[in-house]
């Protein structure tokens, strides 16, 4: 690698750190530090089943917040690797169906191991695994649903610094992919039916990718939605949602929002 190179991605390691120094203050070490130690994985088993699937407890936290009832039409519109998937039908009434969707084939194939080995035979009768673009979904279903779960791609910041590719992050790619997750949550509110939920969760700390989706959603869709209160025992709330971040709680990081259509 030749000098210029390396001081090309040192410089893009500092803009990383001020970037996010700027965002999050005197917390930022501490953040830091804590995105670079292993995520302390929980297990999860679905009620009356045997196999445990290890996941973030925030994971868990935030897809218990989408709110469910009996006989739900309920769609995770990004669901590999499956943990969030999991959680939902272990929710779900024995009328309610569950369509989890995953774009990427290798995702989707692991998607699929692990319904299939971490839920029992009636429950996988109830989920149907589907491969559509999220942002275009609004194409081909409108008013369908009563719960959605969208738990973009995103930074992954976490993995990033765990890995030392702080290099590969940018304001500019943060916001590309805000972009991106404004079109899966805005083809995801035309999908749900009034009344209805959308639960938008990240693993990112940017907030162009979380507080600053929600704010173009409210700006562009004002008369269509409304932010639902969240307050849960770990993290603590942002302007349009709530985030659980590693160095206070141990988990995550994870944004998430709840959304309901009008």
């Amino acid at each position: 690698m030749s000098k210029k190179e390396i001081t090309a991605q040192n410089k893009t390691v500092l803009e990383f750190d001020s970037f996010f120094s700027d965002i999050y203050g005197q917390d930022w070490p501490l953040l830091r530090a804590s995105l670079q130690e292993e995520n302390k994985s929980v297990p999860f088993i679905f009620p009356g089943h045997n196999k445990a699937y290890f996941m973030d407890q925030a994971s868990i936290i935030a897809a218990e917040t989408l709110p469910l009832k009996a006989g739900d039409r309920v769609l995770d519109l990004c669901a590999a690797p499956g943990g969030k998937t999991l959680v939902l039908a272990s929710r779900l009434s024995p009328s309610s169906t569950l369509i989890s969707n995953e774009l990427s084939a290798l995702r989707r194939e692991r998607l699929r191991r692990v319904i299939s080995e971490h839920l029992p035979a009636d429950t996988q009768a109830r989920i149907q695994i589907t491969r559509h673009d999220a942002s275009r979904w609004c194409l081909y279903e409108k008013n369908i649903y009563n719960a959605i779960l969208l738990d973009a791609p995103c930074s992954s910041e976490r993995h990033l610094v765990a890995q030392g590719e702080e290099k590969q992050w940018s304001q500019k790619r943060s916001k590309a992919l805000a972009i991106r997750q404004y079109a899966m949550l805005a083809s995801a509110i035309e999908a749900l039916q009034p009344n209805g939920f959308v639960l938008y969760s990240t693993c990112s700390i940017s907030p162009f990718e979380n507080d600053g989706v929600i704010e173009k959603l409210l700006k562009k869709k004002k008369t269509q939605v409304q932010i639902e209160k969240i307050c849960k025992d770990q993290g603590q709330a942002t302007k349009y949602g709530w985030i659980i971040l590693p160095h206070m709680t141990r988990h995550g990081p994870m944004c998430f929002s709840l959304i309901k259509k009008l």
